[in-house]
């Protein structure tokens, strides 16, 4: 049988294990277990976590918005509900319902996540992947693991979701350490209940505890690893032909029923992504200079408060020895007095010399006791301490640095005073004002009502898409501002109040109100023909080029030469060229492979298949010659490598069956019909390829 691949390819994997699932499942709260494939969407916490607070308190708000979406949303019915999300029904766990509306925002969420590391991935790119079948397996399978955990007595405890909690940067106060009340503001912000929350982190933690005794143990026997680590050892060797597209470039212009059919089929291609226009007011932290000039009192008050931060200091470095008995320590100082070095007197007795850094006496006396600390600041430099025990023993301590700070008076750090006093009180100010702004609009003022009563100044964008890119007009320059605000506004609905995005480092802030939402649609036929035709003429030479290239690949399956067959075309062709290579150094290069090349490493001898050439450029025809194969003794720990990665593989389908398994048990359905309409309406009425 002639085995041809008739879809356009990127890098194929290289290294195909048959019969082995390559699922890989993520434990993460936030829709569960991911079902990860090419490409690769992955939704987890760690992607909440990167987020980190800004100086000012309040600017982790804006922050931090796209994270709370992207991990936290889990509808607003809660999970204890029949319903879970609004809408109609996508699917359904345990009796209970998964609604289109959580599912659509677990989407556009899971966008915003695998943009992070492809920027220019469009929702069309996204649905056609598999991104809202993917989405709707997190959420069943994040679901499924939380009843069987629930059913099993399983309980993540408040001091476990506390950690959690603490351990997000982004909820970090000036001291570098949680800070509740930025908490507390943050979930304010952006309508968040803490119960939510704790819920979320707990099936987090509920997840990991599942999943990590099922998979974690997972080991592949060497037995079975040897053919694996074999063919990575493997020579093949090859030939490559190509059927270019512009072989074909003079085919008849497409008749107006063909481009309306190429324009429908592809109605993706010219969907005008969802925009949205924004009412916004710049402000910064110069509009409150004049409110926050530090008093003389007020200069004298930090003065007085940080008095110990000023007054004279003395800070120690020592080496000291710590032995059991007094005898011991006598004999120790002894040997040193006596010409013999520290750590070789240490040594006799099975002890060795420990460096304490430069510190003061408190810190001191915290490591030790006050009274080691007492003698240990009496003795001269050079000198040593008179010996004292502790509770760790007694202690021979040499004072090897001391470093004397005198004080410092009030109009020495005078202008440091100042210029600390003054940042603060900017940050207070600041953050008064914000806090005031948000308590209008959630008060029911309107935007132009709370921007007119304090001066700022209004501006309103053109529709933007949420890159604050303008698809009606390509040389639009957005503000720089507008990145952050339009991100925002992403997040808004429609009937949400005005917000206050935090730009930059914090210093300055965008007042902003979501005005409208202009949906996905395409551009009409009449708009956009001109691209249609030129794209229908390029499909329609793709069509015949892949026409000729199956038909020479057939005949190469059937024993003749690929330079006979490639002759034989009825159409002028480049020669066939040779190609090859080891399996091991095409699995280290990675993406970096030619796609036919890579293609050579799925193929069996002696035949011939065919792959497309990006955008519709041509296909190739590739076919496999020879195979050699080399022995892993020739590889001295190539087995144990490929053990480990087998090992992982096997983990990873372990968890896939475990889940598998529960979502048969508590029951897990979904409605096809809704996920294909709801596809269709995320790319704008296109019908979901």
């Amino acid at each position: 049988m002639v085995s041809i691949s008739e879809s356009t390819a990127t890098v194929p994997f290289i290294f195909q294990f048959p019969a082995i699932s390559l699922r890989i499942f993520m434990p993460a709260s936030y829709g569960g277990i991911h079902h990860c494939s090419r490409p690769d969407f992955r939704f987890m916490m760690s992607f909440f976590r990167r987020f980190a607070a800004s100086p000012l308190g309040i600017g982790i708000f804006a922050i931090i918005l796209i994270a709370f979406v992207v991990t936290l949303y889990e509808g607003k019915a809660g999970f204890g509900g029949d319903s879970l999300g609004g809408g109609g029904t996508v699917a359904s766990v345990g009796g209970k319902k998964i609604g289109e509306t959580e599912v659509r925002q677990r989407v556009q969420s899971q966008l915003e996540a695998a943009r992070q590391q492809q920027p220019d991935l469009t929702m069309a790119a996204f649905v056609a992947a598999g991104g809202v079948e993917q989405t709707v397996d997190q959420i069943q399978n994040g679901r499924t693991l939380q009843i069987f955990a629930e059913s099993q007595g399983m309980v993540a405890s408040k001091r476990l979701v506390d950690g959690q909690i603490a351990s997000i940067p982004a909820f970090n106060g000036p001291t570098g350490k949680f800070d509740r009340n930025i908490f507390l503001a943050t979930l304010s912000q952006r309508k968040i209940p803490e119960l939510e929350l704790r819920q979320d982190f707990a099936r987090e933690i509920l997840t990991k505890a599942l999943l990590t005794p099922v998979a974690g143990a997972a080991q592949m026997p060497a037995g079975l690893v040897k053919p694996y680590a074999q063919l990575l050892l493997e020579t093949r060797s090859g030939l490559i032909g190509a059927v270019p597209s512009a072989a074909f470039a003079n085919l008849p212009a497409p008749t107006d029923a063909e481009i309306s059919s190429f324009y429908s089929r592809n109605i993706a291609r010219y969907t005008l992504p969802e925009r949205r226009i924004v009412r916004y007011a710049l402000f910064d932290r110069s509009r409150f200079e004049d409110q926050v000039k530090p008093t003389d009192a007020d200069i004298a008050n930090f003065y007085k408060t940080g008095a110990a931060s000023y007054a004279a200091r003395e800070t120690r470095g020592f080496t000291q020895v710590i032995v059991q008995t007094r005898d011991q320590a006598d004999q120790l100082l002894a040997k040193v007095k006596g010409g013999q070095s520290l750590a070789e007197a240490a040594k006799a007795v099975g002890r060795a010399p420990l460096v304490v850094p430069a510190g003061d006496k408190a810190s001191f006396a915290k490591l030790t006791s006050p009274a080691v600390a007492e003698a240990a600041f009496a003795a001269p430099k050079d000198g040593f301490a008179a010996v004292v025990q502790s509770g760790l023993g007694y202690h021979l301590i040499h004072v090897d640095t001391i470093v004397s700070t005198p004080a410092k008076t009030l109009a020495e750090v005078r202008p440091a005073i100042i210029t600390q006093l003054s940042q603060q009180k900017l940050d207070e100010a600041a953050s008064a004002f914000v806090a005031k702004l948000n308590d209008e609009a959630d008060g029911g003022a309107t935007f132009d009502e709370i921007a007119k009563k304090y001066g700022l100044t209004a501006q309103t964008t053109p529709a933007l898409t949420k890159e604050a890119q303008n698809p009606d007009q390509p040389t639009y320059n957005a503000a720089p501002e507008l990145s952050i605000v339009m991100r925002d506004a992403f997040l808004a609905e429609p009937d949400d109040q005005s917000a206050v995005a935090t730009l930059g480092s914090g210093k300055s802030f965008a007042f902003w109100h979501l005005d409208k939402v202009v949906s996905a649609a395409p551009r009409p036929l009449t708009q956009v023909r001109t691209q249609v035709i030129a794209e229908a003429s390029r499909d329609a030479e793709s069509a015949a080029a892949k026409k000729t290239a199956d038909a020479i690949a057939a005949n190469i399956n059937h024993g003749m030469p690929m330079a006979q067959a490639i002759a034989g075309a009825g159409v002028k062709l480049p020669a066939p060229r040779p190609a090859g290579g080891k399996r091991l150094d095409i699995a280290r290069a990675g993406d970096k492979v030619p796609p036919p090349v890579a293609l050579l490493f799925t193929m069996p001898e002696k035949s011939a298949k065919v792959l497309g050439i990006a955008d519709s450029q041509g296909w190739y025809i590739v076919y496999l010659d020879k195979i050699d194969r080399s022995d892993t003794a020739l590889a001295p720990g190539l087995i144990q490598a490929t053990q480990q990665q087998l090992s992982r593989v096997i983990s990873d389908e372990y968890a896939g069956q475990f889940v598998n398994a529960l979502k048969a048990q508590v029951g897990s359905k979904r409605d096809a019909a809704a996920i294909d309409a709801l596809k269709r309406s995320l790319v704008g009425g296109a019908p979901a390829q």
